[in-house]
C-alpha cells in the first residue's frame, strides 16, 4: 500500500509543485503524492525553470487549493510555508510535519531570485530523499518485525 503525501504551500506555485515532483520522481512505488496551496495560483515561471534543468516538466500543470481536497485521506501532510502551516486543515489520521524553507519569489533581483530558486529545489531534493528512505526503511522494519516469543517472559 501506498503512502499518501500531500506538500502544502501557499499558493501551489512555488514550493509543493517541486517537492511534489520530486518525490514522484523519487519513488513512485511508495508514495502517491499531491501538492496544493492555501489557495491555488499560477506556477511561477522559475520553479518550471528549474525543474526543467532536472530534466521535470512542469508546464501546463494546474494549481489545486487546499479546498479541493478536503475530503482526500494522507499519512502524510508537508507544510512549506508558514502560512501553510498556520492555516492547513485538520486531515485526520496524517501526520503533520513542516520544513522551514525560504520563498525565492520574494526577491526582487531576477538573478538572485533564479539561483534562490535552485536552492530551494536542491535543499528540497535532499528533504524528499531523505524523507522517502526513512518511510520506506521503517515501513520495511514494521513489516518484517515478527513478535517473538521469549520464554523467560512467559508469566505461569
Amino acid at each position: 500500500m501506498k503512502l499518501r503525501v500531500l506538500f502544502l504551500c501557499e499558493a501551489n506555485s512555488v514550493q509543493s509543485p517541486i517537492a511534489e515532483a520530486l518525490l514522484n520522481g523519487v519513488d513512485r512505488n511508495h508514495f502517491e503524492v499531491i501538492s496544493a496551496g492555501i489557495h491555488a495560483g499560477e506556477t511561477h515561471p522559475f520553479t518550471v525553470e528549474v525543474m526543467k534543468e532536472m530534466g521535470i516538466d512542469l508546464g501546463g500543470r494546474i494549481a489545486k487549493a487546499i479546498r479541493d481536497l478536503l475530503n482526500f485521506r494522507f499519512d502524510f501532510v508537508i507544510t512549506l510555508s508558514d502560512r501553510a502551516k498556520a492555516e492547513c486543515p485538520e486531515f485526520p489520521g496524517a501526520e503533520r510535519i513542516h520544513w522551514q524553507v525560504d520563498d525565492p519569489s520574494v526577491i526582487l533581483d531576477p538573478d538572485k531570485q533564479k539561483r534562490m530558486f535552485r536552492s530551494l529545489r536542491d535543499q528540497i531534493a535532499q528533504r524528499v530523499r531523505l524523507f522517502a528512505l526513512v518511510q520506506t526503511r521503517f515501513a520495511s522494519f514494521e513489516a518484517n518485525a515478527k513478535p517473538r516469543s521469549r520464554p523467560d517472559l512467559v508469566h505461569p
